[in-house]
């Protein structure tokens, strides 16, 4: 059953990226992994219903398509992209999410180019992974896309305390807890919450 599950997931997420996506990509480019390999597994082995997907840029807007007729929430920094957010958008700060939800609400929570693009200060990004903690349901998942190069990264992420209440999760199709893209220095790291 599970099986027929991914293999759904896998081709409504090539449909969609093959649909919107404005130029053809890498198998392990960065936004290719997201799209064609992390979203069809998250769909169909967890079945998220309740997603929150901080940060978004223009070219994201279509993201909205993956999670049709789910519970989405996107929130930004940035009051120009609420454009590309779901019909549930926040413009707020990263740090600030637990401001806006109740503990234990959300099944999946993707945090991808946020760290050094806004959310600059250590401090700051320990708030955002606790309150991310907070309002992440027991073994819900939580990725976190980063750039790995020493002018965006505040703080090494195995240096953050609050990411020590997560347990790493073995993303079993990039078959890492940890999977550095081809094209520049992105890296996506997966968690659940314990």
């Amino acid at each position: 059953m599970i099986f027929f599950k991914r293999l759904k997931y896998k081709f409504f997420c090539k449909r969609i990226a093959k649909e919107c996506a404005n130029y053809k990509r890498k198998k392990y480019e960065d936004r290719n992994v997201l799209e064609e390999i992390i979203f069809p597994r998250i769909l169909a082995d967890f079945e998220p219903e309740k997603i929150l997907d901080i940060g978004r840029e223009p070219y994201q807007s279509f993201y909205n398509d993956f999670f049709e007729g789910r519970d989405l929430w996107t929130m930004d920094i940035d009051p120009e992209r609420a454009e590309f957010g779901s019909e549930n958008h926040i413009t707020d700060s990263a740090h600030r999410a637990a401001d806006h939800f109740n503990e234990n609400t959300f099944d999946f929570v993707l945090m991808n180019g946020v760290i050094g693009w806004g959310l600059n200060k250590p401090e700051k990004i320990e708030q955002a992974i606790n309150g991310i903690y907070k309002i992440l349901k027991s073994g819900g998942i939580f990725i976190i896309g980063w750039n790995d190069k020493e002018d965006l990264l505040p703080i090494r992420l195995d240096k953050l305390t609050a990411l020590k209440k997560f347990k790493s999760y073995h993303f079993k199709p990039l078959k890492s807890q940890e999977f550095k893209c081809i094209n520049g220095e992105h890296t996506y790291s997966f968690f659940i919450k314990k």
